[in-house]
């Protein structure tokens, strides 16, 4: 992470909270919305069913008597009774004006009208009057050529309604305070395991392998755990064959390096023969030929480690190649009283590096024949999906559990060559394998086949 990221970045806990905190918002918004509309509705619906109730009382009226019961009308219901033709007939006490249009349909209507605030003044006969301009609910119904209009007042029923949008923009911050302030609560009781996990694994170095993160009990949580743990095996695991690989390197490289020192100080002491100093010269030659070689090796195993063993993959017979391998090892065998042969089919196409499959040959060949015993064969057989290419000697075999680790012995001996093997044939998507057979050890190497064309 950045030091910008590092320094602004908001933390996982305070996001929880900030995600609780607008989903309740959102949540209140819409549960405040509706609560509104549903008092308002229930409101409003009261009204007209006061209107409606009235309305039915002037309908079950006379219409000769209808006018009278109109001019009656007191308290929050107001009247006026209308001619077809839009001519007022009658009002009730407070009404001082036209309530509607003469034209207006049936129905419902909101609106507002002018109506005197005190009627015992207006009775009285008091000639200054306080009018109201009150915000009224009109019911209009016709009753042949009468017209009735009636009109509630709405006013207690919106000030009922701005009450509760009062209250809920009162309470409604509050509640959203405090519902941040228990996700963030929540939040952090549910990372404290996160947090028990990152102080331990703050605590985690290669001086304290072998400790692993604290498992929680939430499901979630005790995957990644038991994945990091998993990581961490495998990281010590490797972190265990890097420090076996530097000892051992460091052996290996110490023993050629001790014998050259000798040759050298011998060669630099007391009076030596011309005869004496080319001896030395020659078994120095030897040490660092063999310096070199561990070298080369140590650097492939390396680039393998990294990703970057490179491949001249081409299309190859592997059976030509392991014949001029056998070849090649003849007159060392032969030496030795022994015989290296090849059979198995005489041709199998693979796609590869063949200066790096030449190497692989080469390399169980001559593991055969300096930590085996007997004679060595060398088999090819050809499949349709892959290539088995198979190194057999007589002798008893590897005594290591796995022959391929570096630095593993090999028959006896210690050193590179089958792990660099083992890289090769994996690099080519192969694989290998140690077997014992009819009193025999087999190398067998398996490579994918080369597509045909």
């Amino acid at each position: 992470m950045t030091d910008h990221g590092h320094r602004f970045g908001w933390s996982l806990r305070a996001r929880v909270a900030v995600a609780f905190l607008a989903t309740t918002a959102l949540a209140m918004l819409a549960l405040g919305l509706f609560v509104q509309l549903r008092v308002q509705n229930t409101l409003e619906g009261g009204l007209r069913d006061q209107l409606d109730g009235e309305m039915d009382g002037l309908a079950a009226t006379p219409s000769s008597e209808r006018a009278d019961a109109v001019a009656q009308l007191a308290g929050d219901i107001h009247g006026q009774m209308m001619s077809a033709d839009g001519e007022i007939v009658a009002s009730s006490t407070a009404v001082i004006e036209q309530l509607v249009p003469a034209d207006v349909g049936d129905g419902y209507s909101e609106t507002r009208i002018r109506v005197l605030d005190d009627l015992f003044e207006a009775r009285r006969g008091e000639e200054d009057l306080e009018v109201d301009n009150e915000p009224v609910v009109v019911l209009v119904k016709s009753f042949g050529d009468q017209v009735v209009v009636l009109a509630i007042e709405s006013e207690h029923a919106d000030e009922a309604v701005s009450t509760v949008r009062r209250q809920l923009l009162i309470s409604g911050p509050v509640a959203l305070a405090l519902a941040g302030l228990l996700g963030y609560v929540v939040a952090g009781f549910g990372l404290r395991p996160v947090e028990r996990m990152r102080a331990r694994a703050a605590t985690i170095s290669s001086r304290s392998a072998g400790e692993r993160l604290p498992v929680p009990s939430a499901a979630e949580l005790r995957r990644l755990a038991v994945t990091l743990n998993a990581m961490l095996d495998r990281l010590d695991e490797g972190l265990d064959r890097e420090r076996r690989f530097v000892a051992d390197a460091s052996h290996e490289l110490r023993t050629p390096l001790a014998l050259l020192l000798t040759e050298v100080e011998l060669a630099l002491s007391g009076n030596r023969t011309p005869e004496e100093l080319r001896e030395a010269l020659r078994s120095a030659e030897e040490e660092v030929r063999r310096l070199i070689a561990l070298s080369e090796d140590l650097l492939a195993l390396a680039g393998a480690d990294a990703g970057h063993l490179q491949l001249q993959t081409e299309a190859l017979d592997i059976a030509e190649l392991a014949a001029a391998v056998v070849q090649r090892f003849g007159a060392t065998a032969e030496v030795a009283s022994r015989s290296v042969s090849i059979s198995g089919d005489r041709s199998a196409r693979v796609a590869g590096d063949p200066d790096r499959l030449g190497r692989v040959v080469s390399n169980l060949v001559d593991n055969a024949l300096k930590h085996g015993a007997g004679d060595v064969d060398v088999r090819v057989v050809a499949g349709s999906k892959e290539v088995v290419v198979e190194v057999s000697d007589e002798g008893a075999g590897f005594t290591e559990e796995r022959p391929f680790e570096r630095f593993a012995g090999s028959h006896g001996s210690a050193g590179l060559g089958l792990a660099i093997v083992d890289e090769i044939v994996r690099a080519h998507g192969g694989h290998i394998g140690i077997a014992r057979e009819h009193g025999r050890t087999v190398v067998r190497m398996s490579l994918p086949a080369a597509a045909r064309p």
